[in-house]
């Protein structure tokens, strides 16, 4: 059984079967693009990058098992609109959440428990990587609509994976 939920996990981190590879939304996008408004007052996908990064921040260190000082609301896991811009800084927020979706692969590997996990209560190892995947393939979509909003999709040399 174990198996069976390892694998379908990783899956989800990486868009296999019916969600899209987050990493190939992000393909093509730099600091100019990515931070891009389809509309007034909309997220761009930078916005939205930055946003699934805190989250699965916080998300993999109560995997990890380590404390999880939780935000009361939700405001912190957005940028403001003069944060952006500056294309280390775009480089270094898509490194990031490459690294978190390899960090949660090898986490994922050989999870025999389904105890609570100490900092995130009533939430077993296997839920908490659900809400993982559940939250990126979510705002993977919205990154694809956006770039699709501002005409920007797919990305060059783009191949869906069915």
């Amino acid at each position: 059984m174990f198996d069976i939920l390892e694998r379908s996990l990783k899956f989800g981190l990486r868009g296999k079967h019916i969600h899209m590879d987050p990493q190939k939304a992000l393909e093509g996008l730099n600091a100019e693009t990515a931070s891009m408004l389809p509309f007034k007052g909309d997220h761009s996908c930078w916005h939205i990058l930055y946003h699934m990064v805190f989250w699965q921040d916080l998300m993999l260190s109560a995997i990890r098992g380590d404390d999880v000082d939780w935000p009361k609301n939700n405001d912190s896991s957005w940028l403001s609109n003069d944060m952006l811009g500056d294309p280390e800084d775009w480089q270094d927020l898509v490194q990031k959440f490459v690294d978190g979706l390899n960090e949660a692969e090898e986490l994922v590997k050989g999870i025999q428990s389904l105890d609570d996990l100490p900092a995130w209560p009533k939430v077993p190892p296997f839920a908490a990587f659900m809400s993982l995947n559940q939250h990126n393939a979510y705002h993977t979509g919205e990154i694809v609509a956006t770039r699709q909003a501002l005409g920007i999709w797919p990305p060059p040399e783009y191949k869906p994976t069915f």
